[in-house]
């Protein structure tokens, strides 16, 4: 009877055991799924902010781009008017020396 009796508590304590394992491995798979979820957002907000930066990135790089052309423009354009200027003062002195030499022609 002894036997008997300490035999079912035994019995008893491994259901316990068991029971008491499998609620633990259940608590484990649930963390561990939620854990996943986690990780899975996170590395679709990750790539979503990779995306948006290179996009400004890109856009910034377009900017710079255009700035430099305009720049290589506007140093082209000053570059030409710079000859326009030169050709012209170097005609109004081509004038004065004529006007000057006529000058002394009729004095």
């Amino acid at each position: 009877d002894g036997l008997k009796t300490e035999l079912d508590a035994s019995h008893a304590k491994s259901i316990d055991l068991e029971s008491s394992l499998v609620a633990e491995r259940e608590a484990s798979a649930a963390k561990y799924s939620e854990l996943e979820a986690e990780k899975t957002s996170f590395e679709a907000e990750l790539q979503d902010r990779i995306e948006s930066h290179n996009a400004e990135v890109e856009s910034m790089r377009e900017n710079l781009t255009n700035i430099e052309t305009k720049l290589a423009d506007a140093e082209s354009q000053s570059v030409a008017l710079k000859a326009e200027m030169e050709r012209h003062i170097d005609g109004l002195k081509t004038e004065l020396d004529a006007s000057h030499a006529k000058s002394i022609d009729l004095e």
